[in-house]
């Protein structure tokens, strides 16, 4: 066979397996596998008698979810990954039932059901697959230039995990946490979890029209905010967090954006699920963001693709003059 036979085979291979596994874990996940697992590692035989199955063939499930590292076997014995332990928590079905409607979405001209705060609440609690990006962002920062201590405002914090992983560089920086109250909680429980007490404040209240101090940060992060209005609102937005800058200050913009063909499919997947859920909204064009950053007074902005797992996400940094 020719390589490009077999890379065709190969792919076919590749998304025959995925779709099984898909199949698998739903059945798992219907069938009360998964939940019976969270209790601790257990042979096929115990699962299948605590779930009334049939031991023969849940062994053959079994096997499969291991091979996709969705299950770990240990002897006879058969346990949640630490992969799945995390999914579990935070969406045990794969969005699957956020998707129920798909078919008529596709073929619907009407709009999408608007629910931008579920939405955003649905994203804030898997902030945690965004670490790996919140680390490198460090590197594009420059800290080792920095003169004085941090002050940072991070405008619609969500659980912190941007603002935390830049301050933790700085053992001098402060963090003001913005965003609605149950997010402004998980960020302050999650800044005295890594040892950063007293090294917070938070505002209540909604980060796209919530007051902010004048002139008293010198970097301000607005992250995953921007694709949740159209266009011709983000000029408020930028204007908002440029006046909470002391001049010399810099904004930091933190987005999906494309450009990593690694994050392709993830990225378009995080667009349908945004375009089935918020009306007039849609991933940020960073050329327009920059004009956009540009009209707002600061100096013309800095871009780099984030090079992490998920690979979706984009920097943009921009200074206030001084």
């Amino acid at each position: 066979m020719s390589d490009a036979q077999i890379n065709t085979l190969r792919l076919y291979t590749n998304i025959s397996n995925a779709a099984v596994g898909v199949d698998a874990y739903q059945s798992a996940r219907r069938l009360g596998i998964l939940d019976v697992l969270k209790s601790g590692q257990l042979t096929a035989t115990q699962i299948a008698s605590q779930c009334n199955l049939n031991p023969q063939r849940v062994a053959l499930l079994l096997e499969i979810l291991c091979g996709l590292l969705i299950l770990e076997k240990y002897g006879d014995d058969y346990a949640l990954s630490q992969m799945l332990q995390l999914l579990t928590a935070h969406d045990h079905d794969l969005g699957q039932a956020r998707r129920m409607d798909l078919d008529t979405f596709i073929q619907s001209p009407s709009p999408c059901k608007h629910d931008p705060a579920g939405y955003r609440n649905r994203i804030t609690s898997m902030q945690w697959q965004a670490t790996p990006t919140a680390m490198e962002v460090v590197k594009y920062l420059g800290l080792s230039e920095q003169t004085e201590p941090l002050r940072i405002i991070d405008i619609g914090c969500g659980t912190g995990v941007w603002s935390l992983a830049i301050a933790r560089q700085d053992p001098q920086a402060t963090v003001t946490f913005l965003d609605h109250a149950e997010p402004v909680s998980a960020a302050c429980r999650t800044a005295e979890s890594i040892g950063m007490t007293n090294r917070f404040e938070s505002i209540v209240g909604d980060p796209f029209t919530t007051e902010l101090p004048t002139g008293q940060f010198n970097l301000a992060i607005v992250a995953n905010l921007l694709n949740l209005i159209p266009p011709e609102q983000w000029t408020t937005l930028i204007k908002r967090a440029v006046d909470s800058l002391s001049p010399g200050g810099r904004l930091a913009i933190i987005d999906v954006f494309p450009g990593q063909d690694s994050g392709d499919v993830t990225r378009a997947t995080l667009e349908l699920d945004l375009a089935m859920h918020v009306q007039d909204s849609g991933l940020c064009d960073p050329l327009a963001l920059q004009q956009c950053i540009i009209d707002s007074g600061l100096e013309k902005p800095r871009y780099a693709h984030i090079d992490a797992v998920p690979h979706i996400y984009g920097l943009l940094i921009a200074a206030r003059p001084c």
